[in-house]
């Protein structure tokens, strides 16, 4: 979207949020988004959620209300199609979310949609990334950051501009609360805090390199909540602040809070967790600080729809982020940069034949680099593990259809010809079967010409003549190991792109 304005609606577990921007007219580089209006309708869809796990009709019934006055608000600003309506965990996590967001539609005409827990975690960490001052610096030393929302919490760690470890756990600050609402006030802070320390327990076993945090960023409407009791100058609350008040209301009743405090109900329910949690990260991490960045989380799903704000220079990030996951598995480099040179070459000679989109090339990069990552597990039948593994992953910024697709990539990129339907556990869409087949195809010629792992074909040239795509290869051996795969795996090209594929090698003393 160049200019105009724009609603964004954001479902959250404690309220529904409307934000409606205005974009300027200027150039891209220069566009200014500009808040004309932000309005917060209290709804705990998380209360329900968290402690029935569906959301009662009697919520649902009061939803559609709020979203028949976000309908006018939308006509006042002649809004029409220009919206995002998105849902997190409070309807993300319901049994019946399915009821709730086509009684939304029904009544109002509105469409709701589900962002799934890494995409969320992503837009916050991106937002933080470009809002919070000195992020740079904090992220090259070692950070994490944590997104602690109502029904989950995010944890994003940091170095050197690599996520070392990206997760959304079920650790909200009001799925908390409620976990243990039949506690005695008096002592439901020790059930907290056995909780939340179970999840810095799990931190610390899931990421190797935990110990090389140094700052912590908070993140969602926590802060928010600490924002409005601390006021703070900078951009951070101390510890020491923290920990006192914690101190101060832990054994507290949740109207005592309201009174010491001047909160309301709801965020005198969650202020217990929401403290905890933050203070016992920051302990184990030995950060004296909690960063945050003033930006809400409309904000950032603006930015992100409207700018398509995009975490910088994503696609090295991208690679630096295949190979780093593979090292956990001993991923063999020297193939892995092999394979994925000769997929690039022959990528960018197809040019005229096929069109390669980004996501594509995102699934064709990860292929080329992951599909081995099964031997890590089982040698004989490493492609099943390699399928496992890759869908085991969390990459912040790649959404779950690309890493699926690299999984069914690495599953299917052996000798055998691709017949998705032989193996009825590893069938796609029809959307997506040509997306896996392009790139398998790729793959395939890409990975016998490194067949024996040794790199005896040091370059290829590539000539797409009338009737073949010939490839020479360079090598000072004759690679009688590639030439056998090459002849077996070829067979993918021809039926995905309708032209054969030939090999000549080239011996460089020749």
């Amino acid at each position: 979207m160049k200019s105009g304005i724009f609603g964004i609606v954001d479902i959250g577990a404690g309220s529904i949020r409307c934000q409606i921007s205005e974009v300027s007219k200027n150039s891209d580089a220069g566009r200014r988004i500009k808040t004309l209006e932000y309005i917060i309708f209290p709804l705990s869809i998380g209360m329900d959620t968290f402690l029935k796990k569906y959301i009662t009709l009697d919520t649902v019934y009061k939803a559609a209300e709020i979203f028949g006055n976000i309908k006018l608000k939308f006509k006042e600003y002649d809004i029409n199609g220009n919206y995002r309506a998105v849902c997190t965990s409070a309807v993300r996590d319901a049994e019946n979310k399915h009821f709730f967001i086509n009684h939304i539609r029904v009544k109002t005409g509105i469409e709701l949609e589900i962002i799934d827990a890494e995409e969320e975690l992503y837009i916050k960490y991106l937002g933080v990334s470009e809002s919070l001052k000195g992020f740079k610096k904090l992220e090259s030393k070692g950070s994490v950051l944590v997104n602690l929302s109502s029904g989950n919490v995010g944890i994003n760690i940091r170095k050197h501009k690599i996520s070392l470890f990206s997760s959304t756990l079920p650790y909200g600050a009001l799925r908390i609360a409620q976990l243990f609402s039949d506690i005695d006030e008096s002592v439901k802070y020790r059930a907290y805090e056995q909780y939340i320390n179970k999840l810095v327990l799990l931190l610390k076993k899931s990421c190797t390199e935990y110990d090389k945090i140094t700052s912590v960023i908070g993140s969602d409407t926590s802060t928010g909540l600490l924002l409005e009791i601390f006021k703070p100058e900078g951009n951070f609350f101390d510890i020491a602040g923290l920990t006192d008040l914690y101190s101060k209301i832990k054994t507290s009743s949740i109207s005592e809070i309201c009174a010491k405090i001047s909160i309301n109900d709801y965020d005198a329910k969650i202020l217990k967790p929401v403290l905890y949690v933050y203070i016992s990260i920051m302990k184990s991490a030995g950060a004296k600080k909690l960063y945050f960045s003033d930006q809400n989380f409309s904000d950032q799903l603006t930015r992100f729809y409207l700018i398509k704000t995009k975490e910088k220079k994503f696609n090295k990030k991208l690679i630096e982020y295949f190979f780093y996951f593979g090292k956990k598995y001993n991923l063999d480099d020297k193939h892995a940069k092999q394979v994925l040179m000769f997929s690039e070459k022959i990528r960018r000679s197809l040019k005229n034949i096929l069109i390669i989109k980004p996501d594509e090339r995102a699934v064709l990069v990860g292929s080329a680099i992951l599909h081995d990552v099964g031997y890590y597990n089982n040698i004989n039948d490493h492609r099943e593990y390699s399928y496992r593994i890759i869908n085991s992953l969390n990459i912040p910024g790649l959404n779950r259809e690309i890493l699926e697709n690299i999984a069914f990539c690495a599953f299917f990129h052996g000798s055998g010809e691709y017949r998705p339907s032989d193996t009825a556990h590893y069938r796609i869409s029809p959307e997506r079967e040509l997306t896996v087949k392009k790139v398998i195809s790729i793959l395939k010629i890409a990975d016998a010409l490194d067949a024996g792992h040794m790199q005896l074909i040091k370059d290829i040239n590539i000539e797409v003549l009338d009737k073949v795509v010939k490839i020479t290869a360079v090598s000072s051996v004759t690679p009688f190991l590639e030439i056998k795969f090459f002849k077996l795996k070829s067979t993918d090209f021809l039926e995905t792109f309708g032209i054969p594929v030939e090999l000549a090698v080239k011996l460089d003393y020749e």
